[in-house]
């Protein structure tokens, strides 16, 4: 009998020990397991970071791109924040249209990928269609408002100036005809004529106003002198060599101007220019009253 529970007692200790060994072995393994299950997912932590950080970057670089000479215009931001971040930025706009050239102008720029914003006299909006408009619109332009009459003597007359008048006037007219409202406006000769008042209601009427940092005088050279038209603003691009400051480039719808825009388009590229549309929300204040808020 104590024989038997000799036995019994061995086998019962067999078995406790057996229990330990399997536990610590569990304990062991399990350790070892949660560490390196750890130190993946740590890992798989950075790299999705990594992989959000990347894609946020690229998010960045997409809305900031300007289209390549590949890509429609169609694929460009119709409100990109500013110009693009790390390039040299070229904004060519176009005044007094819509005119008998404005079809040719969107024939070049289209063809070469050029977004570009064009700026509207009211009394011509009838040298142009509802299609144009919106022909316009979908390849990536802009479109704003440079007042009903173009006359000096009626906007910026002491008594009763018509700039605020003819502004929203014509955006009304323009939606209108169009369906398309804007706000963006340029003020003809250049907002250095507006008084204080005139800029400060600009503001209240929700316009936004933007001038030019590159006059190409097109408007002073006759028919058939583009060449004039070429060198006047390539002598203006040269002064900005060593800047990387937007230009912001002031043209007429001119046939002179019409016959120089290939190559000035190509003098542009060739100094590492990239093209976009001028917006209404732009963040580039492009103003001679030097306001960031106008």
């Amino acid at each position: 009998m104590r024989q038997k529970r000799r036995t019994q007692a061995t086998r019962q200790k067999t078995s406790r020990l057996k229990w330990l060994i399997a536990i610590v072995i569990a304990t062991f393994v399990l350790t070892i397991g949660g560490l390196v299950i750890t130190k993946n997912l740590f890992s798989e932590s950075a790299s999705s970071k990594d992989i959000l950080e990347l894609k946020a970057e690229a998010v960045t670089v997409q809305h900031w791109k300007v289209s390549d000479m590949q890509q429609p215009l169609k694929a460009v931001p119709k409100t990109p924040p500013g110009p693009a971040a790390g390039k040299k930025v070229a904004y060519l706009t176009f005044d007094d249209g819509p005119s008998i050239h404005l079809k040719g102008f969107l024939d070049i720029l289209e063809k070469e990928k050029v977004p570009s914003s064009f700026f509207f006299v009211g009394n011509e909006l009838q040298n142009a269609d509802k299609e144009t408009y919106k022909r316009m619109i979908d390849n990536g332009f802009v479109i704003g408002l440079h007042s009903y009459t173009h006359d000096a003597k009626q906007l910026y007359r002491k008594n009763n100036p018509t700039f605020i008048a003819e502004m929203s006037k014509e955006r009304d007219k323009f939606e209108e005809i169009s369906g398309i409202r804007t706000n963006l406006i340029r003020a003809p000769y250049g907002s250095t004529y507006l008084s204080q008042q005139q800029v400060e209601q600009t503001k209240q009427n929700g316009f936004r106003l933007v001038d030019w940092n590159i006059d190409s005088n097109d408007w002073r050279y006759s028919t058939g002198n583009s060449k004039a038209v070429y060198q006047n603003v390539l002598s203006q691009v040269n002064a900005y060599a060593s800047s990387n400051e937007p230009l912001v480039i002031l043209f007429h719808e001119r046939k002179n101007t019409l016959d120089a825009l290939p190559r000035v388009i190509k003098m542009l590229r060739d100094k590492g220019y990239t093209f976009q549309a001028y917006h209404e929300n732009e963040t580039l204040h492009e103003n001679f009253k030097k306001d960031p808020n106008l």
